[in-house]
């Protein structure tokens, strides 16, 4: 009895140290630095969760994610299934609409809640109206977001609202920036960054993030003044 009694306050000790890791580590904290960006702001993007700017969004069933339209079909297949798509509106520093993007997310296998954080790695196709197209690489550290906002929610069983921004670029650019590449029209070969702060307003603990928008800025050198321009 004594042997299993001690056996016991050591599993408890190691959950809360673990959890204390878990909470207070810094390394899986946002960075108090936001990345550089090295050629010049080309445009403001903005987009969200909401219906209007999302209007399809699927996953494989098992994410905090209301699905839209209520017809889409769910990512079933293995290799796509733990992934998020959606289609996004993108809008500029007024709210008009300039363009779309595609999105394709999964988290990362860098991922380790004890030394990295939540990372996600999302794959972008943008699309300027009028200017052309680039595609995105970007990886984020979802972990200050997931402390903060979604662990209270999930703990407490009730919504969370509030005001939280940061900025969860953690790459794939040394300065943290995601890569951007430039395809068709006035972008193409172009090679550039985008960075994106979030907005989360909402979070319901059965509905997933209901206030949640994306502020991002994209920096193209050589299509600097066609983008400036539209």
């Amino acid at each position: 009895m004594k042997y299993f009694m001690l056996f016991l306050a050591g599993l408890l000790l190691g959950i809360l140290l673990s959890a204390a890791v878990l909470w207070f580590n810094p390394l899986t904290a946002e960075s108090r630095t936001a990345p550089v960006l090295a050629h010049g702001v080309t445009a403001e993007l903005h987009t969200s969760l909401r219906s209007e700017d999302a209007p399809l969004l699927t996953h494989g069933g098992e994410r905090l994610l209301l699905t839209r339209p209520a017809s889409v079909p769910e990512l079933w297949e293995e290799m796509i299934r733990p992934m998020i798509a959606s289609v996004q509106r993108l809008r500029d520093a007024e709210g008009t609409v300039i363009g779309t993007a595609s999105r394709l997310g999964a988290y990362s296998r860098q991922t380790d809640p004890l030394r990295t954080g939540l990372i996600v790695d999302s794959a972008w196709l943008l699309h300027l109206d009028g200017v052309g197209m680039a595609f995105a690489v970007q990886r984020e550290n979802l972990w200050p977001m997931f402390r903060q906002v979604v662990l209270p929610a999930l703990l407490r069983r009730e919504p969370w609202q509030g005001e939280l921004r940061f900025t969860p670029a953690v790459g794939p650019l040394p300065d943290r920036a995601a890569r951007v590449f430039g395809i068709s029209g006035q972008l193409a070969g172009a090679e550039g960054q985008l960075v994106s702060t979030y907005r989360v307003s909402a979070f319901d603990p059965q509905a997933g993030p209901t206030g949640l928008e994306w502020y991002s800025v994209l920096s193209l050198p050589q299509a600097q003044t066609a983008v400036a321009d539209e």
